[in-house]
């Protein structure tokens, strides 16, 4: 009897004479890439605490003890000590996901008492992004930009050369006139608008997911489309993101790229999606899955499983990572 009651009283006085403190070395990261988080642990009693270890807030599956967190063999008495681990987040989304929770069975494990932690701001953790090489030619959307640049060519603007073709250039570049006096292909060099734009739709209405392993291609589209805008405006593109009811834009701004991206790494399936029609004066690149194609809609990126209204088609993660740069280059060169 006495061993018991030290077994059960033991981890619940262990838990009241503590405090634990959660934060951050960085705000946000991306699924795979290590961040620093670190734990403060403070013991007001004036002997030791054991056995302490984070249990929640960091595992993959919320509602689940994992073993993302970390394990503390000794708390000294009257004492605060802080421990870090680098953490590296397998999923996209705000950690903790879930109360911080910090628990001890010491000494023989009977029962385990936990204590919550505070938690001083949050790590937020951008989807897997692919490198998308290459900038779709949006000569036909209306340019939303009224300053152009001299610095990098484009489609719009005065005319400041001609050079011979070269691999990945459009057709529509050629200098037909020079080409024929020179006979070897010319294509003209014009000025770009500032930043070039590109509406990006995230398809996250509910009805698009209504079939088994939709989670999984949830999850396909959400890296499919952060990868677009990553590379876009990695390429000075200025991105308007679609998601849901919200429009997000990031031009040259870093901090409006990550309120972008931030959206992207929380966002979920809702049933008030904005259904509109694709934009007759802007380009723009649609994510979605088959169930969510809009025939006639020429730029649609679909996710799982083949449609005939695809521009590209990503099956799965590896399709994502292996196949999706080439197709996305080889078209944009097509362009």
């Amino acid at each position: 009897m006495l061993v018991t009651g030290v077994g059960v009283v033991l981890p619940w006085i262990a838990v009241r004479g503590i405090t634990c403190q959660v934060f951050f070395d960085i705000p946000r990261t991306q699924v795979g890439a290590a961040a620093r988080v670190r734990l403060r642990v403070t013991n007001k009693w004036p002997i030791p605490v054991w056995g302490l270890s984070l249990i929640r807030g960091f595992a993959l599956n919320t509602g689940a003890d994992g073993d993302e967190g970390v394990a503390l063999a000794r708390v000294p008495g009257w004492s605060t000590v802080e421990y870090s681990w680098a953490f590296t987040p397998r999923r996209r989304g705000l950690y903790p996901n879930e109360t911080a929770t910090v628990e001890t069975g010491f000494p023989f494990g009977l029962i385990r008492a936990q204590k919550e932690a505070t938690v001083e701001g949050s790590l937020i953790v951008w989807p897997e992004c692919v490198r998308l090489d290459g900038m779709p030619d949006t000569s036909e959307s209306q340019n939303t930009e009224e300053q152009l640049s001299d610095r990098r060519t484009g489609d719009f603007g005065d005319m400041m050369g001609t050079r011979p073709f070269r691999p990945g250039d459009s057709l529509r570049r050629v200098h037909w006139a020079q080409t024929a006096r020179q006979q070897t292909m010319i294509v003209t060099e014009r000025q770009a608008p500032a930043l070039t734009s590109v509406r990006v739709v995230l398809d996250v209405a509910a009805d698009s997911f209504e079939f088994e392993f939709s989670d999984s291609v949830f999850e396909l589209c959400v890296s499919t489309a952060a990868s677009v805008c990553d590379s876009l405006h990695r390429q000075h593109s200025r991105v308007e993101l679609i998601l849901g009811r919200d429009v997000y834009v990031a031009g040259d701004s870093s901090v409006a790229f990550h309120r972008l991206m931030d959206a992207v790494a929380v966002a979920d399936r809702t049933a008030d999606q904005w259904r509109q029609p694709p934009s007759r004066t802007q380009f723009e690149i649609r994510v979605t899955t088959a169930a969510g194609a809009i025939a006639g809609c020429p730029r649609q990126v679909v996710v799982g499983e083949d449609s005939p209204s695809a521009w590209i088609t990503v099956r799965n993660p590896q399709d994502l990572r292996e196949r999706f740069p080439g197709e996305w280059r080889r078209l944009c060169h097509a362009s």
